[in-house]
């Protein structure tokens, strides 16, 4: 595989209600894909969180998914293909208005294993 090693990552995204609601639910998943190095891991599990945003509208309310962090990101040595496994979705225990801008960037995820 020319070097490359295989990556797990757990990412989070925050389901965003604009108005009083603010953070509806976080969303995760795991992704699974070959990179070179740890560094180039984490910006293609950026680019697979940014993917994944979204928006629309509920009524008069703009509903977003935001990309809100990278969780984990662990190198393993296995022969896999990449692919995602979704995680639950569960209610926030904080409360974030809707205009909160979030730093995944920011983050040094914690590895997993």
């Amino acid at each position: 595989m020319n070097g490359r090693r295989w990556y797990y990552a757990r990412i989070r995204w925050a389901v965003m209600v604009q108005g009083k609601e603010g953070l509806r639910r976080w969303e995760e998943a795991v992704h699974i894909f070959p990179s070179e190095d740890r560094a180039s891991a984490f910006r293609r599990a950026l680019d697979i969180g940014h993917q994944r945003q979204s928006g629309h509208v509920e009524g008069r309310r703009r509903v977003e998914t935001k990309l809100a962090q990278i969780l984990t990101l662990d190198c393993f040595a296995a022969d896999q293909t990449e692919f995602e496994v979704r995680l639950e979705s569960k209610r926030p225990t904080e409360r974030l208005p809707f205009e909160y801008v979030f730093d995944p960037k920011g983050t040094d995820p914690a590895p997993f294993f």
